[in-house]
Formats: structure tokens, C-alpha cells, sequence
């Protein structure tokens, strides 16, 4: 069985954390997301980031992400506003903040 995309991006972020000499692949990581949730309306990719932790990984990353390195931060706010934005489906999945 092949694994998805949005779940093979994830569990990448996850294993990079956050360093200056994975911020390329980073950016490239969140960039693909952004494609993945904006592409096709109704491919379901933005509830399977739900459900599989997506905001949960992003907003941590978003905060440690250092100065200079606006292509990654840019990219991944990205990702994660279509996240939130999906999350009006999953009101259970909601962080308290």
C-alpha cells in the first residue's frame, strides 16, 4: 500500500525539526503541502493534514523558525492558514490556545 502524500510530508517535517541546514527542504516540504491542499477542490488532502496532526506540527515549527529565513516562514504560515481554514470541518480538532 502506497502512503499519501500530505502523510509523507508530514512525517518528514516531523523527522527535520527545525535547522538551517534543512530549511530548503523544509520550504520545498511546506510548498508541496500548499499545492496538495489548494490543488484539487475535494481531493480531501487538507482533512487528512487535519486529522494527521498537521496544525499540531506546523505552529511549533512556525515559532522556531529563525530570523532569515522568510522563504520557510513564508511558506509554512502558508500551509498553515489552508490548515486552519480546515479546520472549520473539524471542530473536535480544535487547540485551545
Amino acid at each position: 500500500m502506497r502512503k499519501n502524500l500530505v502523510i509523507k510530508c508530514l512525517e518528514r517535517l516531523e523527522e527535520l525539526g527545525f535547522d538551517n541546514n534543512g530549511s530548503n527542504e523544509m520550504a520545498g516540504l511546506f510548498d508541496q503541502l500548499a499545492g496538495l491542499f489548494s490543488g484539487v477542490e475535494g481531493s480531501g488532502n487538507v482533512a487528512i493534514g487535519v486529522r494527521n496532526g498537521g496544525v499540531e506540527l506546523v505552529c511549533p515549527i512556525c515559532s522556531n523558525i529563525p530570523i532569515g529565513s522568510e522563504k520557510v516562514l513564508v511558506s509554512a504560515l502558508e500551509t498553515l492558514a489552508l490548515l486552519i481554514h480546515g479546520m472549520r470541518f473539524y471542530p473536535d480538532r480544535i487547540m485551545p490556545f
